[in-house]
């Protein structure tokens, strides 16, 4: 008879988050735009886009709530879409907003971030952050 080993064949593979927006100026990827949406009990829909190299645009939707940082923490409902054509992030927004009404709620308010305009990375990440940050506390001060 073998030994028999307590270690698994098959590394565990660490869960991907299918929320992070990864961009890689090396292979022409940039910043596009972000949005939020709020319905009127409070839900918050978070849309992050980045451009591609061939023009297309990778999104990413889902439903959370803010720290006062404007970081997600919570998150549920995620829907990635990849290769899209750039109009698709306006008609993304059309659907969180049915999406929410669909739930019983209306939709409150939209604010979209363009950072199309900025033309190093570091500065869009930096605006993406600050307008966060700006948005969470927006959010605070509104009733739901």
């Amino acid at each position: 008879m073998g030994e028999v080993s307590s270690e698994p064949e098959v590394a565990a593979r660490a869960v991907e988050d299918l929320t992070k927006m990864d961009v890689d100026p090396a292979k022409g990827e940039r910043l596009y735009k972000a949005a939020l949406i709020r319905s009127n009990k409070g839900s918050v829909y978070r849309l992050l886009s980045k451009t591609l190299s061939t023009g297309k645009v990778d999104l990413v939707h889902y439903g959370c709530t803010l720290d006062h940082d404007g970081n997600p923490t919570t998150k549920w409902s995620i829907r990635r879409i990849l290769e899209q054509r750039p109009a698709r992030f306006d008609e993304e927004i059309e659907t969180i907003k049915k999406t929410i009404k669909d739930s019983g709620e209306e939709v409150q308010d939209t604010w979209v971030h363009d950072l199309t305009g900025i033309a190093d990375l570091a500065a869009q990440g930096s605006s993406l952050e600050a307008w966060s940050k700006k948005m969470a506390n927006e959010l605070r001060k509104q009733p739901s």
